[in-house]
């Protein structure tokens, strides 16, 4: 029988490759900006970190949430979801790496 110390070797090469794909093509500020205008980003910071819970408009309201950055908690308040906060995360890492300041 094959030794399990193979399948865990091959099982890490298969994953290893798929993150250095993902790395090489991946294109972040397309992903982050896709659907979203000009503003959006600006106030799913201001959801996200609490200072304005109601800050969206109707339309930013329904670009966020149709792409799942955002959800409606009632009285017209919205929470970031993980992948809004995963959102906000990646663009200020691509903002640092091609040194824009906030």
């Amino acid at each position: 029988m094959v030794d399990t110390g193979y399948v865990y070797f091959a099982c890490f090469l298969v994953l290893l490759a798929i993150a250095i794909n993902l790395m090489t093509k991946f294109d972040a500020r397309d992903w982050i900006a896709k659907g979203l205008k000009r503003g959006d980003l600006h106030s799913l910071i201001d959801v996200a970190s609490g200072l304005r819970p109601d800050g969206l408009t109707h339309d930013q309201a329904d670009r966020l949430h149709a792409r799942g950055m955002v959800r409606m908690c009632g009285n017209g308040n919205f929470r970031a979801t993980i992948k809004g906060r995963l959102a906000l995360r990646i663009r200020q890492m691509v903002r640092r790496r091609s040194g824009v300041v906030a």
